[in-house]
């Protein structure tokens, strides 16, 4: 039998167990109080920086942006820079990805470059840094729109999402977390890294800066922000789990960079003034090399239809067989022939002998043609012998234009 004094014992220990379990649980929700309130603090800087969609706004993303989800995803990442008191663009990034194939393309376009096609508009070339000026001065309030059209005009491609720093978050971004610039050390994780220039690292060394860490120490300099990031994502965390992705998925696959800044790319020629050299893009032997690399990345189910397509003009207006020839081509799809029409058409017509044999071909092609058009299922009056057959007739330049 244990004695009073042994009983006193016990019973002070057992008191002093129950403070100390009593205190570590006052410290555990202390802490867990305090982590809270950071996460507030947190979420209240970060919520300073909107992430809007005008293309949404506008009904635009439906002739924009790509609504068929498979294999192959392209993001397009912008970033702007103040000039001269206007939003100009800087940096054009375009990332292409297959996950399933392992399959990756990084494009960068420098804002310098300049892009012949507009002259009919503007009677000049234009510099891409001028794209959303240039959409401003032709309709008001769809500059962005025009911006993101033009891009895709250039790459002959459309894209599935897109990542747009206007100028205040760009610099936002850039006096919070620090400068950003093009590091050499990034060469190694391209398959061509030491054949591009510097500046064409920009983008992974921007990311590397959007480490959770460093965005949650820094939150507190956000909250008198007001900057907004133009995005198909809703929510910033949103984009950085995509800028993340992209610049782990580049340090991982090595993927092929497409330097627009390289000679290879560019014509030299005197500018439209007649005043001194001018930069031009020369899309020939950007397609040249981008159709070596969409070919092998395509969806698996576009890739075993093998449809053979052909293009004929009956709209009247010159053009237009060469200009989606190449979007359809640019999307891994064979184009066998493109030619004027022997007559004119009235409206679009898709001609498909065997419709069950390519749904998935068919699919692409209509996201580069948004609109309604008449399916035939049979071949037209002439001649043909691809497996899809696309007449465009007078409404095409209805389709989407400025």
């Amino acid at each position: 039998m244990p004695t009073g004094r042994e009983r006193y014992k016990r019973g002070q220990s057992k008191s002093k167990r129950n403070i100390n379990l009593g205190f570590e649980k006052i410290l555990f929700f202390i802490f867990l109080i305090g982590i809270l309130a950071y996460g507030i603090y947190t979420y209240i800087g970060f919520s300073k920086i909107k992430s809007e969609n005008p293309l949404r706004n506008s009904n635009s993303d439906y002739y924009l942006l790509s609504d068929k989800r498979d294999a192959l995803e392209k993001t397009l990442i912008v970033f702007e820079e103040e000039y001269n008191q206007k939003e100009v663009i800087k940096y054009v990034y375009m990332y292409a990805v297959n996950k399933e194939k392992g399959e990756s393309v990084l494009i960068y376009l420098p804002g310098w470059l300049e892009y012949i096609g507009l002259e009919r508009d503007f009677g000049t070339s234009v510099s891409i840094s001028a794209f959303r000026y240039a959409g401003e001065f032709l309709q008001k309030e769809r500059g962005f729109e025009y911006a993101i059209w033009q891009i895709e005009q250039l790459l002959g491609s459309n894209i599935d999402h897109y990542i747009w720093f206007s100028a205040k978050s760009f610099s936002a971004f850039s006096d919070k977390l620090g400068e950003s610039s093009a590091d050499s050390i990034f060469a190694q994780y391209y398959s061509n890294g030491f054949d591009v220039s510097e500046e064409s690292f920009f983008l992974n060394s921007f990311v590397s800066k959007l480490g959770w860490f460093n965005l949650l120490m820094s939150s507190s300099k956000f909250k008198n922000s007001e900057a907004v990031i133009y995005s198909s994502y809703p929510t910033l965390a949103n984009i950085v789990i995509e800028l993340k992705g992209i610049h782990q998925s580049t340090l991982s696959s090595r993927p092929y960079l497409i330097d627009f800044s390289n000679p290879k790319y560019l014509t030299q020629q005197e500018g439209f003034t007649g005043i001194g050299i001018s930069s031009y893009i020369n899309t020939q032997e950007y397609d040249l090399i981008w159709r070596g690399f969409i070919d092998s990345m395509i969806d698996r189910e576009l890739e075993k239809e093998r449809a053979r397509v052909e293009i004929y003009n009956g709209s009247g207006m010159s053009g237009y067989a060469a200009q989606y020839a190449r979007r359809v081509r640019n999307s891994g799809i064979e184009v066998v022939r493109f030619d004027n029409a022997p007559n004119e058409e009235e409206k679009t017509i898709f001609y498909i002998p065997h419709p069950q044999d390519y749904p998935v071909s068919l699919e692409v092609i209509q996201e580069i043609f948004p609109g309604t058009y008449d399916i035939v299922e049979g071949r037209p009056s002439f001649m043909t012998t691809g497996d899809i057959v696309i007449i465009l007739g007078k409404d095409i330049p209805t389709v989407y234009s400025f």
